[in-house]
């Protein structure tokens, strides 16, 4: 009987610990100084000229929401994307790299509740909201590594701002 119990508590323990999927914590939450879209070009760019092999796997994109005054920066690991090849893949040394351009997508409304985040492909979310006309309220979200490298290059472009 007390084999049962324990396998019991396991498992309910195991089943309420499991997140629904899309929805992850934030790993960073912070309010920086500057706007929104100059932020997200800048860390963009920075993430974008990373030479670091678990950053040169990622592939960034720059989104910006008329509706909610807030740009998203999306990364997504370019091996797991469909359409590469040998030819293109970020781990053939010889490959023809294509790099997304920084400038940002014009979105006009903002769905919660996006495919981009349930892809197997996704690695990190960067949400940079506007809060008044001088402050942005950032969190991020998704793997903590990766996620702390954009972190850090954001607060570097707050302080060159």
């Amino acid at each position: 009987m007390k084999p049962l119990i324990a396998i019991l508590a396991v498992s309910l323990t195991a089943c309420a610990s499991i997140d629904e999927p899309g929805k992850s914590r934030s790993a960073y939450e912070d309010s920086f100084a500057g706007n929104h879209a100059e932020l997200a070009l800048c860390v963009t760019e920075k993430l974008q000229r990373d030479r670091r092999w678990s950053m040169r796997l990622l592939q960034f994109r720059n989104r910006t929401f008329q509706d909610i005054e807030a740009s998203e920066i999306l990364a997504h690991d370019m091996r797991l994307l469909p359409g590469i090849y040998a030819r293109n893949s970020p781990t053939n040394p010889d490959a023809v790299m294509e790099y997304v351009s920084p400038a940002p997508e014009v979105v006009h409304t903002y769905d919660k509740i996006d495919r981009t985040y349930l892809m197997p492909a996704f690695r990190f979310s960067l949400l940079l909201k506007a809060t008044d006309g001088a402050t942005v309220s950032a969190s991020l979200k998704g793997n903590p590594h990766l996620g702390r490298m954009a972190w850090q290059y954001l607060q570097t472009c707050t302080r060159s701002e």
